[in-house]
């Protein structure tokens, strides 16, 4: 069963950072701290989970224990929307260790398909979390960059009041999820190596787009990328492979996907960003390296003689759309190969292990 689709039923919030503010200067366990705070918006937002959602605490913390940070919550008004705390003082473990994860899911008596984490921390909190099979909402006030060129996380918010109209829609599916649907569809692993690399491309182009001030979906761009060749190999019409995959990113229920699909071959036009990102990333990289569009369009000329012209005729439009982001990331052209190249394109080894949620 797809783990994307299984409906959640626990929520696992980090502690520090999270639900509650680290207040600099202030030493000892938080319960003891002469001032607490609890994260603007937490305790509106616990209120509107309770009841609907079972709501732990899932803490690093190695000097409260769970009578001490219920006395925390309890100080801010948060402790009784609480039925679980788990801390790694008391368990002698911590996160990312899938034991942890494993303890709170015994302590709520659910898989790890039924729970979502929600955190501060990208290296204990989301990566532990998808390296165990859970779902993962980063929560990034700052917006930060991902410290991952794949991002693993299902979705990100600013804020917790973000957090339930998150809940309520669908996630896309994460990278464990995207490989799964392309070996599904066999794909062979070289398209795979390329959609892969593709994906990285595309996303760390988004990030600096993003940082410019472009709104831009990261990780519709990552994740449509990823799935950008669905089905290039069984489409008879090499030009039609899109219109393909894009059908069968809908008929799973994902047509943003789709839309991307659809846009990302050559001649075609991308109107939105994510479309664009995907469709200049996926003309810079041959198989799984990064090579620049003149190096890229001439194998594809090599590799596909009949279509040659098609293939020509389309290299000024990707200038032209080069150009388009070049312009918006304030650097010149060549800047731009040179950060993809720089890039490392693999996967973190979890994400890459067979059966990876």
């Amino acid at each position: 069963m797809n783990s994307q689709r299984v409906p959640i039923r626990a929520i696992f919030f980090d502690w520090g950072g999270t639900l509650m503010r680290e207040i600099p200067g202030f030493d000892g366990p938080m319960a003891e701290w002469p001032r607490v705070e609890a994260i603007p918006g937490a305790a509106g937002v616990l209120r509107s989970l309770h009841g609907e959602y079972m709501i732990a605490v899932a803490t690093n913390a190695a000097l409260s224990d769970e009578r001490l940070v219920r006395t925390a919550l309890a100080r801010v008004g948060l402790e009784p929307y609480v039925s679980v705390v788990v801390t790694a003082r008391d368990l002698g473990t911590s996160k990312p260790d899938a034991a942890f994860f494993h303890a709170v899911l015994e302590r709520v008596g659910l898989s790890a398909s039924e729970a979502v984490m929600v955190g501060d921390a990208y290296g204990s909190d989301i990566v532990g979390a998808k390296a165990t099979g859970l779902r993962a909402i980063w929560l990034n006030p700052d917006g930060a960059p991902c410290p991952l060129v794949h991002p693993v996380h299902d979705a990100a918010v600013r804020a917790l009041a973000d957090l339930p109209g998150i809940l309520a829609g669908p996630f896309l599916p994460d990278v464990g999820e995207s490989l799964r649907i392309l070996r599904d569809h066999d794909v062979p692993e070289n398209i795979v190596r390329h959609s892969l690399a593709v994906a990285a491309v595309a996303h760390r182009l988004a990030l600096l787009l993003r940082a410019q001030g472009t709104a831009v979906d990261l990780l519709l761009v990552h994740r449509g990328a990823l799935l950008h060749d669905l089905d290039k190999l069984s489409a008879q019409d090499r030009a039609e492979h899109g219109k393909k995959a894009g059908q069968i990113l809908r008929s799973l229920g994902w047509p943003d996907l789709a839309g991307i699909a659809e846009v990302h071959v050559l001649g075609a036009e991308p109107r939105t960003w994510e479309g664009k990102l995907v469709h200049y990333a996926d003309k810079i990289v041959e198989e799984d390296a990064v090579v620049g569009l003149v190096e890229r369009v001439a194998a594809l000329s090599c590799r596909y003689v009949a279509d040659g012209d098609r293939i020509a005729q389309a290299l000024p439009q990707l200038l032209a759309l080069e150009e388009e982001i070049a312009r918006n990331l304030r650097v010149a052209r060549g800047v731009i190969l040179a950060e993809a190249q720089a890039l490392d394109l693999r996967l973190p080894p979890f994400a890459a292990a067979p059966g990876a949620a």
